[in-house]
């Protein structure tokens, strides 16, 4: 299954506008946090960036991807992983 894909499918399979936000919304965190972790590898590298820093981004990533696989699964979809 192409990840890329599921999104498509998601929205197609799925009527609910709560769910649909709720899926949008996941998302969104997990694409603000791979941005967040992008923006803070020069504050680690530079020992600028304490544990709270670091971590944000990737949490908000995790965060993000598991709460959409919950909706994809809620739907009926097969992921694949």
């Amino acid at each position: 299954m192409d990840i890329f894909a599921l999104p498509k499918e998601y929205y197609a399979t799925e009527k609910k506008p709560i769910h649909i936000i709720g899926y949008s919304a996941a998302l969104a965190l997990a694409a603000i946090g791979a941005l967040e972790t992008i923006h803070t590898i020069p504050y680690i590298v530079n020992g600028e960036a304490n544990l709270n820093n670091t971590l944000l981004g990737p949490v908000a990533v995790g965060a993000g991807l598991i709460s959409a696989s919950m909706y994809l699964k809620q739907a009926g979809i097969e992921a694949g992983y």
